[in-house]
């Protein structure tokens, strides 16, 4: 991001590990655990990285100015060993990426991680595999109300056997009433309710769970400080930056097989 009070970016390079349980937008899920780290309770508590904007443009994502979209022929291309994901990125961005075998209970599976920083030095897209997520909002109190600020439809596997995947821009209501945005490949499921207490942006491909954008899971707890401001105008002000344009682009470049 760029203006507005500096906010961090929730995206470990964690592998979850959780209980599944249906992660339906009208009762939102809390993470319980990741492949390397203990239990997480919702709402979870984000880490920080230096400043970012503000951010505007209540259109779809889809409808975006043609003539705004970033130049991308000097982008770079990367793709897991099995080749079950790739996407592109600026080639001023640095990526970090990493692979660690797992054995599960039918098979050993390589868990990647890939997180993409902008020249700025804020870390604003990660991508991971993970294997399940599960849980459940834990009090009424985080349940908070969810605004889309745009979606589009995109051919990515979900996690489940209904619906679909979209590339969804939202902001989640904090507890301290103020706003939480959110970019990223989600399942239209999770977002498909007026409020709720926690958005994963997940999918699948054949290698299992994955997640990519700015957040694994996004939640109502008001400490991510690179992606929470004040108003839902801080938020569309922000949906007309260049900055934002490109986290787009590279989640539209995304393919899972």
């Amino acid at each position: 991001m760029t203006a507005t009070p500096a906010r961090g970016l929730a995206v470990p390079l964690l592998v979850m590990l959780l209980a599944i349980s249906g992660c339906a937008a009208d009762a939102a899920t809390e993470p319980t655990e990741a492949p390397t780290a203990p239990a997480i309770e919702t709402p979870a508590a984000a880490e920080t990285l230096p400043e970012e904007p503000a951010m505007s443009a209540e259109a779809p994502v889809a409808d975006a100015d043609a003539d705004a979209a970033p130049e991308t022929s000097d982008w770079l291309d990367y793709a897991t060993d099995d080749g079950s994901v790739s996407f592109r990125y600026p080639a001023d961005w640095a990526l970090a990426g990493s692979a660690s075998p797992v054995d599960l209970v039918d098979r050993e599976r390589s868990l990647d991680s890939a997180t993409l920083t902008a020249p700025n030095g804020q870390q604003l897209l990660a991508f991971y595999d993970f294997v399940d997520i599960g849980g459940a909002c834990g009090s009424e109190h985080y349940v908070r109300p969810l605004e889309v600020l745009a979606r589009e439809a995109v051919d990515v596997p979900t996690l489940g056997e209904e619906g679909r995947s979209v590339l969804a821009t939202i902001a989640l209501g904090t507890v301290d009433e103020r706003w939480t945005v959110g970019v990223g490949i989600t399942q239209e499921a999770y977002i498909d309710a007026p409020e709720t207490c926690v958005v994963y942006f997940v999918a699948a491909s054949s290698d299992g769970g994955l997640g990519f954008g700015t957040h694994f899971q996004l939640g109502t707890h008001g400490e991510d400080a690179l992606w929470t401001v004040d108003s839902l105008d801080d938020a569309r002000a922000y949906m007309e930056t260049d900055e934002y344009r490109t986290i787009v682009e590279v989640l539209r470049s995304f393919e899972a097989r």
